[in-house]
């Protein structure tokens, strides 16, 4: 599905070993520091059009990849995570990239840490928006979201084929009734998270991402999902790429304790507890603009820069 946006983009394709399409998009400065951004689920590749002002101020070349069945990207059965950065691998090389900066909001963090752990060196820089941990390496992670009413990670852990069911209902819901499926999740926003989508452009290019992966279906999205409920394939403190771990105070999607978790888990990280945002300041241009300034100092000091 062809979704209109209003930031500059650019579309790369390329196809793996195994002969599946991987479709990705780039924005921001074309000649600038090479930033690749992991997005949520659900979510798309278009969500790294949020940062395309700020980043192309700051110097950043913004890449995305749409992850197996999300969009044009073809689905791949019997994901894992580590599949990520394999894919990773091959969309950099593909653009003769030899080291990034990594970027992942939600679910994207997962893919991040992957990134971080299986490509050190390539990766400079991990950084963190509102990350999940791993659920194997924290006790009561998986209950923590029951009061956001998403039950999926305990689900999962009983039958993949009941989540995948209830996948498939929520995602037929939304197809059916996208104005519903949209009411039903600003319900779960924080004020500050209104505020920040209160932006016709940025309530758009949210919109748009949401409804292009969800209308990609819902077996990419429940496959995508389950390869972060499990176990990851590696641990936690075996990441030494130096995280900067952001967290806003009063989210009410992810519970700020999995921001404590990280931070008091891997190596090599920092933590900027945000009080006053919720889990959406990642849409902020302000909080973009400062962003963007700690990563060019971060890259600049003679560890950042390794």
């Amino acid at each position: 599905m062809t979704i209109a946006t209003d930031a500059p983009t650019r579309i790369h394709t390329l196809t793996t070993p195994d002969n599946r399409q991987l479709m990705g998009l780039e924005t921001g400065a074309e000649n600038g520091t090479p930033l690749v951004y992991a997005h949520g689920m659900p979510g798309s590749a278009l969500e790294a059009l949020f940062l395309h002002e700020q980043a192309l101020m700051a110097g950043f070349r913004v890449l995305a990849l749409d992850r197996p069945g999300i969009r044009d990207s073809s689905y791949q059965p019997d994901r894992t995570l580590l599949d990520y950065p394999r894919d990773l691998a091959l969309f950099l090389d593909h653009l003769a990239i030899e080291q990034c900066v990594h970027m992942g909001w939600s679910s994207g963090g997962s893919r991040t840490l992957a990134a971080a752990h299986e490509l050190p060196g390539r990766v400079q820089l991990a950084v963190l928006l509102s990350s999940y941990t791993h659920f194997r390496e924290m006790p009561g992670a998986q209950r923590l979201l029951l009061r956001t009413l998403w039950p999926g990670p305990l689900i999962a852990d009983i039958s993949p084929a009941l989540f995948q069911g209830v996948v498939s209902l929520i995602t037929a819901i939304a197809q059916r009734r996208p104005d519903f499926y949209m009411a039903r999740a600003r319900s779960l926003f924080s004020d500050a998270d209104h505020a920040i989508l209160a932006d016709p452009g940025q309530i758009r290019r949210f919109r748009a991402s949401q409804l292009a992966c969800l209308n990609s279906g819902a077996r990419a999205i429940a496959t995508d999902l389950l390869t972060e409920m499990g176990d990851w394939g590696f641990r936690l403190g075996d990441i030494h790429t130096r995280t900067l771990i952001n967290q806003g105070a009063e989210d009410q999607l992810l519970p700020p304790a999995y921001a404590r978790h990280l931070a008091r888990t891997l190596p090599d990280s920092r933590l900027t507890m945000l009080p006053h945002s919720g889990h959406f300041y990642p849409l902020s241009r302000p909080f973009q603009g400062d962003l963007f300034h700690r990563l060019r100092e971060e890259l600049s000091s003679p560890r950042g820069g390794q």
